[in-house]
């Protein structure tokens, strides 16, 4: 079993590992075709209890990185992790994130992103965490610059999504 370390932040949000009787939750939130729209094409969509099982189990087993929930006033709003890299870039970790429509807007996202953030350059030693977004996604964008996190670089159709290119901006934030 996989375990994952409890993060609090401000305004009643905490990143905790997700419970099994959360699943239906995860679910509907994640039965979203927006959220979808700018995620990759791995997040299972539509999602169902199946596909949040089968996501629960892959965390369990730490097959997916550091995953966390993310709760507000204990209710389930979304997902946040931070997946390690290896060989030459083991000094990096990527951080993806989604946060339920009806969290959007709260200020929750920011506060997520930065204690995994601080989580990953205190515990994990890592010393540059970055993120892809995509070039039409400028509400992650902002969280991401909120919380220090710079454009480094524009991939030009660097991605794929629905049968259209679109160009994939690199947002990363260094340690100290």
């Amino acid at each position: 079993m996989y375990t994952i370390q409890t993060l609090t932040g401000k305004n009643d949000i905490t990143l905790k590992a997700i419970a099994h009787s959360d699943l239906p939750e995860l679910a509907i939130l994640a039965n979203e075709p927006a959220i979808a729209a700018n995620l990759r094409d791995s997040f299972p969509s539509p999602s169902t209890l199946e596909t949040a099982t089968n996501f629960h189990s892959l965390i369990s087993q730490g097959k997916v990185g550091h995953v966390w929930g993310i709760y507000v006033k204990d209710k389930l709003a979304g997902v946040i992790s931070l997946i390690p890299q290896t060989d030459i870039y083991r000094h990096s970790a990527e951080i993806g994130y989604w946060l339920g429509l009806p969290y959007h807007g709260k200020g929750i996202m920011p506060v997520a992103v930065s204690l995994v953030t601080d989580y990953g350059f205190q515990e994990l030693h890592i010393h540059r965490i970055y993120a892809g977004v995509f070039a039409y996604n400028e509400a992650s964008k902002k969280v991401l610059m909120k919380c220090g996190y710079q454009l480094e670089a524009i991939k030009k159709q660097g991605v794929i999504k629905n049968g259209i290119m679109h160009d994939e901006h690199v947002m990363v934030r260094l340690k100290g």
